[in-house]
């Protein structure tokens, strides 16, 4: 068995961008600086765990980046790599219980 596996973890940021330092400065900003009224996204957890229920709850991977691709569809004005990032990092932290 190879124990050397590359798993890559899918992610909204992009690693060639020529700005990373600072998207990575903005998520950290989104995720422990801004309070809840300054994200530029709103959780609503109650329907988070009801929609995760009711989808089954087979791959919170893929859930977690299709609530946020819908999020964001929904909300274009406030849309960015940084931001789709934090909202699927949160959902996903919320719904691992981690």
């Amino acid at each position: 068995m190879n124990k050397n596996l590359n798993t890559q973890i899918s992610s909204f940021l992009l690693d060639e961008t020529l700005n990373f330092n600072h998207s990575i400065f903005r998520l950290n900003l989104y995720l422990s600086g801004y309070s809840e009224a300054y994200k530029p996204y709103k959780i609503d957890y109650h329907t988070v765990l009801t929609s995760y229920y009711l989808w089954g709850g087979q791959n919170l991977e893929e859930f977690c980046q299709d609530q946020t691709l819908s999020y964001f569809l929904l909300n274009p004005i406030n849309d960015s790599p940084e931001a789709r990032e934090a909202l699927s990092l949160e959902i996903r932290e919320f719904l691992s219980g981690k």
